[in-house]
């Protein structure tokens, strides 16, 4: 999987809504199951949900909208929140020096943290051996109220379409055709 373009003019790390999707190893079905347009968790499943939900615990910026594990991926709305103390040096930091590796409360650093917290939990509680994860991860920055609807509607309504897709051909009824259209819009996510 070739990494996933991100914005050059964002900061990642700084306030705002982001609209997160990670995918399990070569899109397997290893979290869950739909079934009656419900997701049914497997081991797994359960160990990336309570993962997720902990999210907060371990960024106190990162705050959870929407979110909804599926077999195969994870869909979720993180908001990064404004930092509330400003770090005060004693010697001023000189500007010419800077530091390599991850950006403390980035989504990229959210989002790695999370992945290697569900694997460390996969192989100490479920014996896994091997990947659970794709490398990378999808993001949209979500701009208004109107985006943040449509994504936290996109979710909530992702194992109905789950079960649609399954059993229907692309494009056979009206529903099909709006779903594919929000799909380009959100590009490389969806069941």
């Amino acid at each position: 999987m070739s990494p996933a373009p991100r914005l050059k003019q964002c900061d990642y790390s700084s306030p705002g809504l982001y609209f997160v999707t990670i995918c399990s190893e070569f899109k397997q079905c290893t979290l869950g199951t739909v079934e009656d347009e419900r997701v049914r968790l497997s081991a797994l499943g359960w160990i990336v949900h309570e993962s997720w939900m902990a999210i907060p615990s371990h960024f106190a910026r990162a705050k959870l909208h929407a979110g909804q594990v599926m077999p195969n991926h994870v869909h979720g709305i993180i908001e990064i929140l404004r930092a509330a103390v400003v770090a005060q040096h004693a010697a001023p930091q000189d500007p010419r020096v800077t530091v390599a590796g991850p950006v403390p409360s980035s989504l990229s650093t959210i989002v790695r943290s999370f992945k290697a917290e569900v694997t460390r939990r996969a192989r100490a509680e479920l014996n896994w051996d091997g990947e659970i994860w794709q490398r990378n991860y999808f993001d949209r920055v979500i701009r208004d109220g109107q985006e943040f609807a449509d994504a936290t509607r996109y979710i909530a309504e992702n194992p109905m379409r789950w079960q649609w897709q399954k059993k229907l051909p692309s494009g056979s009824v009206p529903e099909a055709k709006s779903w594919s259209s929000m799909l380009r819009h959100y590009k490389g996510i969806g069941g």
